[in-house]
């Protein structure tokens, strides 16, 4: 299960750009248990590559983890507190002009609901390469 939970971290880790310790994967568990995400669905949707179809219960996964973290904020996303939290890793550091420009193309999309809000912004984060899944 850990193994599992530190490679879903790809899923939101961008957005929080937190390695895999154990307050981090206590917070995963956490969104887990509070969203019915089951281990399984997540393997599933890590499997295809974060491609498949999300459901509602991975969407709202993503809505958890970045509401924790500051990153989603009463269905807004918070594009300054996430490159906050990215200038300070190390291994972002160099990469801060790319990551900028990729979450300010993300940050007014919106989805239909708080949980869709939060997974189109992380989908869209990994399409422009600004999250650490995207490359």
């Amino acid at each position: 299960m850990k193994a599992i939970l530190c490679a879903a971290t790809l899923l939101v880790i961008a957005i929080s750009a937190v390695q895999c310790n154990p307050n981090f994967q206590q917070l995963m568990k956490q969104c887990m248990d509070e969203t019915k995400l089951t281990e399984a669905e997540l393997k599933e949707f890590m499997g295809s590559g974060m491609n498949g179809n999300a459901n509602e219960n991975l969407k709202c996964y993503s809505k958890c983890l970045m509401e924790k973290q500051g990153h989603l904020v009463n269905g807004q996303f918070n594009a300054e507190a996430l490159l906050n939290t990215l200038k300070n890793v190390p291994q972002m550091k160099d990469k801060m002009t790319e990551i900028t420009s990729g979450v300010n193309a993300c940050k007014d999309m919106k989805g239909t609901n708080d949980c869709d809000t939060a997974f189109k912004v992380f989908m869209c984060l990994k399409e422009h390469k600004a999250v650490m899944g995207g490359h």
